[in-house]
């Protein structure tokens, strides 16, 4: 399986994003990726308040996928009917349709995602071609039995949105996680 990775910072507007993963995916198609991922918070920047950009994003995204032909995955939010949301995962695409609600929320170092977000209650994993793909996001990444929960589940490749803030050693916090992850479940981490 050809994956594409969107490397990009999604801006407070939605519309615009949505014209990024239009763009991307286009690439990607063109490419020959068969799933492109985009990051966590895709719809929306987190400098926008959550409840503001839960709206029905997903049905452009759905189009894009449709006519580029591959699985797109994005991360979004969406809403719960209350005055929090969820922070979600869309996987769409040919034959598939998924979504994956952020199970471990950031509460730490002074940070509370729970004040506007409210945690999924169970891990994912979807069939894409060939290969069963578990979904995760961001923060997730720290929490090994999620992953070693998914592989029992069968998935074979990790896939794991995110918008990991900068800060020192950061980067060599996520290598390391990432690999972790992979080596505690013999799989790929995307």
């Amino acid at each position: 399986m050809r994956i594409a990775l969107a490397q990009l910072t999604s801006t407070v507007d939605p519309a615009v994003n949505l014209d990024l993963v239009r763009e991307y995916t286009a690439r990607a198609a063109e490419a020959g990726a068969q799933v492109v991922v985009f990051p966590e918070a895709m719809q929306c920047s987190f400098a926008r308040p959550r409840i503001e950009a839960a709206e029905p994003w997903a049905t452009g995204v759905r189009e894009v996928a449709a006519a580029s032909g591959i699985v797109v995955i994005a991360g979004m939010f969406t809403s719960t009917g209350t005055e929090r949301v969820h922070n979600t995962v869309l996987v769409t695409g040919p034959r598939v349709e998924a979504r994956y609600d952020k199970l471990h929320l950031f509460d730490a170092l002074g940070y509370a995602e729970s004040r506007q977000i409210v945690p999924g209650d169970e891990p994912v994993v979807v069939q894409i071609g060939e290969a069963k793909v578990g979904l995760a996001t961001c923060y997730d990444l720290r929490f090994p039995a999620l992953f070693s929960h998914l592989a029992r589940l069968g998935a074979q490749v990790m896939v794991v949105p995110a918008s990991w803030a900068p800060g020192p050693n950061k980067v060599h916090q996520w290598r390391t996680l990432a690999l972790a992850r992979a080596m505690d479940t013999t799989s790929f981490v995307v």
